[in-house]
């Protein structure tokens, strides 16, 4: 597992890369997180696929790319995914995407159906529902919890952020939080995570991110923690029931990170399901 940058649309980005030859795979962390999220997860899927984790802008060690007001912010991370996929010359991948991460993957899939294979949608109800892209309580709920460890960046405040959204506190990943308070601690970071987080209030009824369930026809696996304080389990269920021929796991005692929280079987569950 390397760690390298790209320049895309003149932001340096951050990425995780491992693997050689074979499918490739592009995994999108979620809001206010970082390419670390999926640090547990990377070295299992290289031994059959060719693994790409980039930092969002704003987030992690990638440059802010400012984006035109009125525009929904998810609209422009996915044009950035997209972006990045070309810069690195990713014709077609699968795509697993955590919260957020899972907004950007659906989205990248409507832009671009015929170079997404697969897709994993992880901790996330939306943006496949009727309603609109987001859940404008949950993001705020996520903003709360995120400003409050970027306020006073620290192992102990980022830890806590942790720990808030897993089900066993306990498992919170000491390391990451590490890295987290770092990353909080640099100029902007705090600025681009609400402006992230407004944009996507403000424009939780643009047509641009609405999607509703049977616009994706991508083989699609619904992934999710049972005790998730995040995501519906029950609206989850209303998507596999509307999007064709998908699948659906729900890991047992786990909350919003089943990536790291159960690291091995969720890489066992995708990875089965990658490779069908």
């Amino acid at each position: 597992m390397e760690v390298r940058f790209v320049e895309v649309a003149g932001a340096a980005t951050r990425y995780y890369h491992a693997g050689e030859g074979g499918r490739r795979l592009l995994l999108v962390h979620g809001f206010g997180m970082c390419a670390d999220a999926w640090t547990r997860c990377i070295d299992g899927f290289a031994d059959d696929f060719e693994v790409f984790a980039p930092d969002l802008p704003g987030h992690g060690f990638s440059d802010w790319v400012d984006f035109a007001d009125g525009v929904a912010p998810q609209r422009h991370l996915a044009d950035h995914l997209g972006r990045f996929a070309d810069a690195l010359g990713i014709d077609r991948c699968d795509v697993v995407g955590s919260s957020l991460g899972g907004i950007l993957a659906a989205l990248l899939y409507r832009a671009r159906p015929r170079r997404i294979g697969k897709l994993v949608l992880v901790g996330i109800d939306t943006p496949v529902s009727d309603s609109g892209a987001v859940d404008p309580e949950i993001v705020r709920a996520a903003m709360a919890n995120g400003t409050r460890a970027m306020r006073a960046a620290s192992w102990e405040s980022c830890r806590e952020r942790l720990a808030n959204i897993c089900h066993d506190r306990g498992k919170a990943p000491s390391d990451i939080a590490l890295i987290q308070a770092s990353i909080y601690a640099r100029p902007g970071v705090i600025d681009a995570y609400r402006r992230i987080g407004e944009g996507m209030i403000a424009t939780v009824d643009s047509p641009d991110v609405r999607m509703r369930p049977e616009e994706i026809a991508a083989p699609t696996l619904l992934l999710c923690g049972s005790d998730d304080p995040r995501a519906s389990l029950d609206l989850i269920r209303a998507n596999h029931d509307r999007i064709a021929g998908s699948e659906i796991a729900a890991f047992d005692r786990c909350g919003h990170l089943p990536h790291i929280e159960h690291a091995d079987a969720f890489v066992r569950t995708v990875g089965a399901f990658l490779r069908k």
